[in-house]
């Protein structure tokens, strides 16, 4: 195993921070590169993050795999550039760690775990939830059985992202390859398959896109392999930031209400507090480097891209059709 982990990050706007202030959390961690067709875009993230001066830049991908030494590439593109990037950086012998969603087709879910399986390198995506600790307790108490079996599920997300989005290249269909459900509802729909264990089989939605031409407003019915029925409501057109989480399961049930947990062991009227910074805990670009060391398993794995994009496709085609789609 390598003592250090050197990698190359594709894409310098927006989230790229983000993983830049992660990463210097994690001592193991070297940035040794920079990409993005914005030159830009690369001064801005070195004049905010010093320390990637030395980077070397290029404007392409593969100019930098060609070029660099490195052990896995962060991509923190567009979307719809997403999956080519993996299948390049796989076949390039590096491991990934790739924003959401990782694909914007199940066909090419399938494509990048191929290409996964052939390379014998790891595919993470960067859904953070899965790092914390509320999300983390929830799947424990469900995988262990002491939570029963999970009979619904009801998701609420909303946000201002049809104003805060105007004029970017999330509200253009060819870039992004959806709206709100393929952006920050991926991270809503993903968790709920992940901390519940669930497959969805049957999608009914119904979505409003305004006066664009990505989905703003999106409302699914689901029924699910085990029997358990729910609803995830995305909300692209909404004043204020809001989430509402519930999971009720045959023993136990779970309410997650603005980030704050309370639960039910199913003694009628009794609900318990969870202090999320006491159960678990990091993020996902160091969960990233320990599992190519070898220290760790990779939290949001491709399967977790592929269930997404899986329920997503499903709601597109429902809204579309007007009729329930069968996975």
């Amino acid at each position: 195993m390598p003592k250090q982990v050197r990698l190359g990050l594709v894409g310098t706007g927006g989230f790229a921070h983000a993983h830049v202030t992660r990463l210097q959390e994690v001592r193991e961690a070297v940035i040794a590169a920079l990409v993005d067709p914005d030159s830009k875009r690369i001064a801005g993230i070195k004049q905010h993050h010093p320390h990637l001066a030395p980077c070397a830049a290029y404007a392409d991908h593969k100019e930098m795999l060609r070029k660099e030494q490195l052990d896995a590439i962060i991509i923190a593109s567009p979307h719809n550039v997403h999956a080519q990037q993996i299948v390049d950086g796989l076949r390039a012998g590096l491991h990934v760690l790739t924003e959401k969603p990782m694909v914007c087709t199940i066909k090419d879910a399938h494509r990048v775990m191929k290409e996964e399986e052939k390379a014998g390198k790891l595919v993470a995506i960067g859904y953070q939830r899965h790092s914390q600790g509320e999300f983390q307790f929830i799947k424990k108490c469900i995988e262990s059985g002491a939570a029963g079996e999970v009979e619904f599920i009801s998701a609420v997300q909303g946000q201002d992202w049809m104003k805060g989005c105007t004029g970017l290249w999330r509200q253009v269909l060819e870039i992004s390859c959806g709206g709100q459900l393929n952006d920050s509802g991926s991270h809503l729909i993903d968790i709920m398959l992940w901390v519940t264990g669930l497959q969805a089989k049957k999608v009914t939605a119904a979505i409003r896109s305004f006066d664009r031409e990505v989905d703003i407003n999106s409302a699914l019915t689901i029924e699910f392999a085990n029997g358990a029925v729910g609803n995830i409501s995305v909300i692209g057109n909404c004043p204020v930031w809001w989430e509402d989480i519930t999971i009720a399961c045959s023993d136990w049930s779970f309410f997650l209400r603005q980030g704050h947990l309370t639960y039910s062991t199913g003694d009628r009227g009794e609900m318990l507090d969870l202090q999320s910074t006491q159960y678990g805990g990091g993020n996902p670009d160091r969960n990233f480097v320990n599992a190519i060391l070898g220290r760790e398993k990779v939290l949001a794995p491709s399967i977790c891209g592929l269930r997404t994009i899986e329920l997503t496709e499903a709601a597109w085609k429902s809204a579309k059709t007007g009729k329930p789609v069968t996975l």
